[in-house]
């Protein structure tokens, strides 16, 4: 065995670039979609005639309440050009006691915006019109705000055992899920290598030398596993000690579940090998149907979105999706042992299931 990891590694230190290549992907890659999933959504509002600038700015106030929007006035035409060119998915335009909403495409989040500008508008129309019936409106918005300060009830949200409500950390999800998605490909271009030795008629001069054959597995697999927990490792520890990402207290839980998980995707490349013949076919393949497992695991959404039932069903053979679950659990919920095991059962089985597929589809393949 520690041949073939020797003669692996000589080959990695002669050319390293693709490790480095997906490293610097998966640190880019978050740069680039997991910076900005806290920032507001910004949106252009624009008076119609009849509308002064301060009952914009009293407009503008109330809507941006929202943790989850920012309006902003712009030029009416400034605002219509942006829909228009497809630079901005929606514009507010602001009514003399009404609204129109101005929309490129019906998306999710027209419908977000709307039901929160309609909101707030039926509840400052209500005061309104309550107001002019009290017969002194100053006095009475007066009244409203100071019973608003001290309301006789207030509703306080917890979990179910006690504690406050955590919030999801999505850019933490997609700094997971970029590292073990683009790990997969480092892994699965070692691997091929088998196929790469078969091919070329290199594995069967290894098999007449002293070299058992379970050695020649244990090598590939081994090594193939150790570079891509490498990877990982390298990753998690940039993003935690340079642009400060709170993976949680257990970071040991995290390593051990990743370890895992590259077992389980050196099991599953080594099966993706036993289906293939050549290295050729391998990189046609492997690296066709990859990309299409952060989609079907939901990685890139956040949690609850993905509810087609086939979507979900196709998921659970996944093992992106079950160390994706073990490790949000980890860092965002605290999780313990017992509430990853069945995730950590799941990568395990998968493992197993296509390690002992594959290495048999090898073996009945041609050389």
């Amino acid at each position: 065995m520690y041949p073939i990891v020797l003669a692996q590694w000589m080959k990695e230190k002669r050319s390293p670039y693709m490790l480095l290549l997906f490293i610097g992907l998966s640190v880019i890659a978050v740069m680039l979609f997991g910076m900005n999933t806290e920032s507001k959504m910004k949106i252009d509002l624009f008076r119609a005639e009849g509308v002064t600038e301060a009952a914009a700015a009293e407009w503008i106030e109330r809507l941006n309440e929202s943790e989850a929007f920012e309006f902003v006035i712009r030029g009416e035409q400034q605002a219509r050009t942006s829909v228009s060119e497809g630079r901005s998915t929606l514009a507010v335009q602001l009514l003399q006691d009404d609204y129109r909403i101005l929309a490129s495409i019906e998306s999710y989040n027209v419908q977000l915006v709307e039901q929160h500008v309609q909101t707030i508008f039926q509840k400052e129309l209500q005061l309104l019109a309550a107001a002019e019936q009290s017969g002194d409106p100053a006095r009475f918005k007066q009244n409203v705000e100071q019973y608003l300060e001290q309301p006789p009830l207030r509703l306080q949200a917890k979990a179910p055992d006690g504690r406050e409500i955590i919030s999801y950390d999505m850019g933490l999800q997609l700094m997971f899920g970029f590292s073990l998605f683009l790990v997969m490909f480092t892994i699965g271009f070692k691997i091929n290598a088998i196929n790469v030795e078969k091919t070329s008629g290199i594995w069967n001069r290894m098999i007449l030398s002293p070299v058992r054959k379970t050695q020649m597995y244990l090598g590939h697999l081994v090594y193939s596993s150790v570079i891509g927990f490498i990877q990982v490792l390298i990753v998690y520890l940039i993003f935690l000690y340079v642009f400060n990402f709170n993976l949680g207290e257990h970071f040991g839980m995290l390593l051990l579940v990743s370890a895992i998980y590259t077992v389980a995707i050196v099991a599953m490349a080594m099966l993706f090998t036993g289906i293939t013949r050549t290295p050729e076919q391998f990189n046609m393949l492997y690296p066709s149907i990859v990309p299409i497992m952060p989609l079907i695991s939901g990685v890139y959404m956040p949690p609850g979105t993905l509810t087609n039932p086939i979507l979900l069903f196709i998921a659970e053979f996944l093992p992106l999706t079950h160390a994706m679950e073990a490790l949000m659990g980890i860092t965002v919920y605290n999780a313990g042992w017992s509430d990853i095991f069945m995730p950590l059962a799941k990568l395990l089985l998968t493992a197993v299931i296509c390690m002992g597929v594959g290495i048999n589809l090898v073996e009945r393949g041609k050389n």
